[in-house]
């Protein structure tokens, strides 16, 4: 039996919360810059993510951190940058202390007449915990996922009803154990678009997709590595909608062609999407609804940059559900509520160990997740945030061995913030 962990959960997005309640990654300032430091702690009652029959490891996270940015207008243009390195021990499986970063930067532009663009570039490296290996028990090893890229849009028509809109987007993801590195993938998109806004109340666009990608080692032998290339080819139809001064709707729905190599058990053609509400109940209370249908490979936001998706997944149905509170000009509260469906395969399972993927096994799970977090700014370059996160998967059926399981975890952090400006 064969165990393996899909990439998007909850953490991802308790850290996103948090990085977006913690000072100085905030572009309202009166100083453009800030260096700062930072201090928090996690609980984890299931560091590996197994099943409750393999024996759950609970751990606490000391989390250092150092971290620095700036946001800059010049002329016709903003520089914006942010960076944050950690240095992440653990108390018992001290075999995964890391180090982790993020390093995010930005740069938008427009000219006197009716060009403007968009351009971003990041890189960031944070432990990837896959699970236990095998029902033996193998691998608990440490595992970081290095992931770095870019994207550059440009828009013509900025002002008027039409607007040309296109870009580019790359972005690789490396795994430093060498037992995941079939999982290493590289790809590179290129949309084009036009969009028309009669009013400041709505807009259509329509445009097309092209990625291109591979997985360089997808299966590793003895004569070498044998790569899964892929592409993907979708036609978008977007909308937004801003029928009051306190909701947006904004849709995206895509015809989808998706083809591999290696794995032909992954062509497909159908549907994807995202619909998304964004409604502000009072000037304190914000709230963010969206439903959305993807796959794993070329997932991208059509716009500008592309997600890193689970290997696994063939196919993601996903709901999710944001709320942010400001209770006071000191304390906000943030809320997250997630679940997500997915149709998922075996085949990088298999390779991993050197056999071609002629036969995969498909199975379907369910992913829960709840988080809950507050922020409270002491001071203007003092700022607390804790939370608790709770994640449970459940599979579909019972023919699931060596593609995936259930598992439960709670987690808990508390974090500190300083900086100066």
């Amino acid at each position: 039996m064969t165990l393996r962990r899909p990439l998007p959960r909850l953490l991802p997005l308790a850290a996103a919360a948090l990085l977006a309640s913690t000072p100085g990654w905030s572009a309202a300032e009166t100083s453009p810059w800030y260096v700062g430091i930072s201090q928090g702690f996690t609980a984890d009652t299931n560091v590996f993510r197994v099943p409750d029959s393999f024996g759950k490891s609970k751990d606490i996270i000391s989390s250092t951190g150092l971290l620095a940015g700036v946001d800059q207008p010049f002329s016709r243009m903003r520089l914006g940058a942010k960076a944050a390195v950690n240095w992440n021990n653990f108390v018992n499986n001290k075999q995964l202390n890391n180090t982790s970063h993020d390093v995010l930067a930005t740069l938008e532009g427009s000219t006197v007449e009716r060009l403007s663009g968009d351009l971003m570039l990041y890189d960031r490296a944070n432990l990837n915990r896959y699970d236990l290996s095998s029902a033996e028990g193998a691998s608990t090893e440490k595992d970081v996922l290095h992931v770095t890229g870019g994207a550059l849009r440009a828009r013509v028509g900025l002002v008027t009803t039409w607007t040309l809109e296109g870009g580019y987007s790359f972005e690789q993801s490396t795994h430093s154990l060498d037992q995941f590195t079939n999982r290493d993938v590289r790809q590179g998109a290129v949309n084009l678009g036009i969009r028309l806004a009669p009013s400041d109340l709505w807009s259509v666009r329509l445009g097309v997709r092209r990625t291109d990608g591979t997985y360089p080692r997808f299966v590793s032998g003895s004569t070498g590595a044998v790569g899964d290339d892929f592409t993907r080819d979708d036609i978008d139809l977007s909308f937004t909608w801003v029928p009051t001064g306190n909701s947006r709707f904004d849709a995206r729905l895509s015809n989808t062609k998706e083809s591999h190599s290696v794995q032909e058990q992954r062509d497909s053609h159908g549907w994807t999407g995202l619909l998304g509400y964004d409604w502000t109940l009072t000037g304190k209370t914000r709230m963010r609804f969206q439903v959305a249908r993807d796959s794993g490979a070329g997932r991208s936001d059509s716009d500008l940059g592309l997600i890193t998706e689970s290997s696994d997944t063939q196919v993601r149905d996903s709901l999710l559900w944001k709320t942010t509170w400001d209770a006071t000009s000191k304390i906000s509260v943030n809320s997250a509520l997630g679940y997500s469906r997915r149709k998922l395969d075996n085949a990088f399972s298999q390779s991993g160990g050197g056999a071609t993927a002629t036969q995969t096994s498909t199975a379907r799970d369910r992913l829960t997740t709840v988080g809950l977090n507050a922020s409270y700014e002491a001071l203007r370059n003092l700022r607390f945030v804790c939370g608790v996160y709770y994640e449970k998967r459940s599979v579909d059926g019972d023919n699931n061995a060596g593609t995936t399981y259930p598992y439960d975890v709670t987690t808990g952090m508390c974090n500190v913030a300083l900086t100066l400006r």
